[in-house]
């Protein structure tokens, strides 16, 4: 085998595994972990809740639980569809929908979807 035949096939080798790697952190990156947390909330709020849209609104009713977010889906009337989703586990994304129950701006939370 002469070195030039040598060289590609080398170049070729090393270039196919480092597109595995890449296809395999890009695939383990999209994946949901296992026990992530990820419901469907309707929240009743009080009428003094200017803007329940308002991304700061929204993390204050996490209060101290990093790595959660509530994204809000819709208006509903007396009542809005947010989606909780983060690291989970079970227990921990019930921790969360129990906080926002203490929250004063709060009326209700009926959960929708449950923690996958």
């Amino acid at each position: 085998m002469k070195l030039s035949q040598w060289l590609t096939f080398t170049l070729a080798v090393v270039i196919i595994a480092l597109e595995v790697l890449a296809l395999t952190a890009v695939s383990s990156t999209v994946a949901v972990p296992a026990g992530a947390c990820d419901m469907r909330l309707s929240v009743g709020l009080t009428p003094d809740v200017p803007n329940p849209r308002d991304e700061g609104f929204l993390s204050s009713l996490l209060s101290n639980h990093p790595g959660y977010q509530l994204t809000f889906l819709r208006q509903d009337p007396g009542a809005v569809v947010l989606d909780l989703t983060g690291p989970g586990p079970a227990y921990s994304c019930r921790s969360v929908v129990e906080t926002m129950r203490r929250d004063a701006r709060v009326q209700s939370v009926d959960v929708q979807g449950q923690p996958s």
